[in-house]
């Protein structure tokens, strides 16, 4: 097991071991889970700290206890794929191309239809904020020797949830945010390059200009063509 830093709990490094080995293949529906003392002896971990890891892994839909067979894992269709932590699990096992891909097609759906929303809903402090943070990503991209992917990255991460909030539906902006939480962690190496940035800028200005002039279809389809442009970006078309 990976050395562990104070600032977590003990628990949440069981379920971060355990979860990838299922997210991985090593342990399969329906496996048995090894027993809580094999598991104490392995990991060396309390069986108090086991059984706080198995709660949250059951939560997360990766397994089940059943009486006189075990904790069992459970099929990936059982999985809460939303969830944040196998999300992020999925995105270190599988190719992260095909990882984006797929999270970018959910995206494009809800985000869009969010923008959609957001034109229609948007109050004047949001339409404000949105525009803030666009002369943010503005400013960044204008100056290319003092230009840092992470900052621009978690300007980026908050005009898109900004607009995911002025949709005010909050099962809507969860499920995006939850998604966009594993794209930044995807995107922390990758996409970097200042051009690519540049490339999509005027699709966000687009879409907070629709936004601002209350065009719900204009807003909608800046932000499909913003989608249209990541997506020949990740497949290479």
């Amino acid at each position: 097991m990976k050395s562990k830093p104070y600032h977590r709990k003990l628990y949440q490094y069981i379920v971060e071991e355990l979860g990838q080995r299922i997210v991985q293949g090593r342990y399969q529906a329906p496996d048995v889970l090894p027993t809580e003392d094999q598991l104490c002896a392995e990991l060396s971990v309390s069986r108090g700290v086991l059984r706080e890891a198995t709660k949250v892994l059951t939560q997360k839909g990766l397994i089940q206890t059943r009486p006189r067979v075990g904790t069992q894992v459970l099929p990936r269709d059982r999985w809460n794929l939303f969830d944040a932590d196998v999300l992020l699990w999925r995105l270190q096992v599988e190719d992260k191309f095909t990882f984006l891909k797929t999270v970018t097609e959910v995206r494009r759906i809800i985000e869009s239809e969010a923008a959609r929303l957001a034109a229609s809903r948007a109050g004047q402090a949001e339409v404000s904020n949105m525009k803030l943070l666009m002369e943010q990503m503005i400013n960044i991209l204008s100056d290319d020797t003092n230009y840092v992917y992470e900052k621009y990255l978690d300007i980026d991460i908050a005009f898109h949830n900004s607009i995911l909030k002025a949709c005010h539906n909050d099962l809507l902006s969860q499920i995006s945010s939850t998604m966009r939480e594993a794209v930044h962690q995807a995107r922390e190496h990758d996409i970097n390059d200042i051009d690519i940035q540049k490339e999509s800028l005027p699709f966000h200005v687009a879409i907070v200009d629709g936004i601002s002039r209350k065009d719900p279809e204009a807003a909608y389809r800046a932000s499909q063509q913003m989608f249209d442009d990541v997506w020949r970006y990740i497949t290479g078309d």
